[in-house]
């Protein structure tokens, strides 16, 4: 009778225990003390990425410099780089021994120098989306700080980029990645602009879960959470709450880094 009404769980048995695996995997490499002291949930509004701008270079630079602030790497030698100017080079490995990050405003991390600056680039379609855009950045910036850690993530090399859109969730960036994991074509063809789209890897549900997970991790309330979401995805996000705390024992398993 009570499991009647059970809520479904949003993903399957294996993805959560890949998601539990990955978060843990993130907060053993990549400065648990960043994430439960500092890290912020970035909403896609003015707040977080303020500026008047009059160029799609403009927006692109002013999108990728305060991602870069808030995944708290602003000690790294990243560069964005024009379309028309980047050479996607093999970047130069930093000399770590262990990856630090600081978004604080008064972050006293030093420099690190490098042979060449890590480079980046952008679609210049996606200035039209800067949710997408600023998703995207986030991506890059967390395959970056996987291949500079040399951690392979749960799964190996073949989860190389669904990892990295997790760390990316896991770096405050998920309500964006939500909205961007999917673009429905509908409407007039002509409105439709699939190269202003960001390239998901993880599906929709597998997103909302990782933001619900970072969210539950951060005690952030669900209407906090929700409330720049798609309409549509509030009810998935509130499912994999409810799935997530079906795990009792695994969330605390990654509460234990809050005071390690």
């Amino acid at each position: 009778m009570l499991n009647f009404f059970r809520t479904n769980p949003l993903i399957d048995d294996a993805s959560c225990d890949w998601m539990f695996d990955t978060f843990s995997w993130a907060l053993m490499h990549f400065d648990h003390q960043e994430f439960f002291q500092r890290t912020q949930l970035i909403q896609p509004t003015n707040d977080y990425f303020p500026g008047n701008v009059d160029s799609r270079h403009g927006m692109a630079d002013t999108i990728f410099n305060n991602v870069v602030k808030y995944a708290g790497l602003g000690h790294w030698p990243l560069q964005l780089q024009a379309p028309q100017c980047f050479s996607n080079q093999p970047p130069a490995l930093l000399d770590l021994s262990a990856i630090q990050r600081d978004s604080s405003t008064k972050s006293n991390l030093p420099a690190l120098i490098a042979s060449q600056p890590l480079a980046m680039t952008y679609n210049p379609q996606q200035a039209s989306k800067p949710g997408d855009l600023a998703s995207s950045y986030a991506h890059h910036l967390a395959q970056h700080l996987v291949a500079q850690s040399q951690k392979l993530p749960p799964g190996g090399n073949e989860y190389f980029n669904a990892s990295t859109e997790v760390v990316a969730i896991f770096m405050g960036f998920g309500v964006m990645m939500a909205n961007s994991a999917y673009t429905f074509r509908g409407g007039c063809g002509s409105c439709y602009n699939a190269q202003a789209n960001r390239q998901a890897t993880l599906s929709e549900d597998n997103v909302i879960f990782a933001l619900a997970l970072f969210c539950r991790l951060k005690a952030i309330p669900t209407a906090e959470a929700t409330k720049h979401l798609k309409g549509y995805l509030r009810r998935n996000f509130k499912q994999a709450l409810k799935q997530i705390d079906r795990e009792p024992a695994r969330l605390q398993q990654l509460l234990t880094f809050k005071v390690a």
